[in-house]
């Protein structure tokens, strides 16, 4: 896998109809509390997962760059020699 190609999102055909129905109804309702109130709420989720995706990132970033350090530290000849 080329790098980044982790983060390219890929949905299959059904989950693009599903989230486009959902987002469609969500435009075509008619009590505009509810709309507000489940649009409250999908701003804040989405605060919090990208928070979330942010620390986890930056925590596997932490332990390959340990993991790195570990294997520069080797001697030649046992980097040589493992994988």
């Amino acid at each position: 896998m080329a790098w980044g190609q982790w983060m390219v999102v890929t949905l299959t055909l059904e989950e693009q109809l599903q989230l486009e129905s959902q987002s469609r109804s969500a435009l075509n309702h008619s009590d505009r509390d509810a709309v507000a109130k489940l649009c409250a709420s999908l701003i804040k989720q989405n605060a919090y997962q990208s928070q979330l995706i942010k620390q986890a990132v930056n925590h596997i970033a932490a332990l390959e760059a340990n993991e790195f350090l570990n294997r520069a530290n080797r001697p030649w000849w046992r980097r040589l020699f493992s994988h």
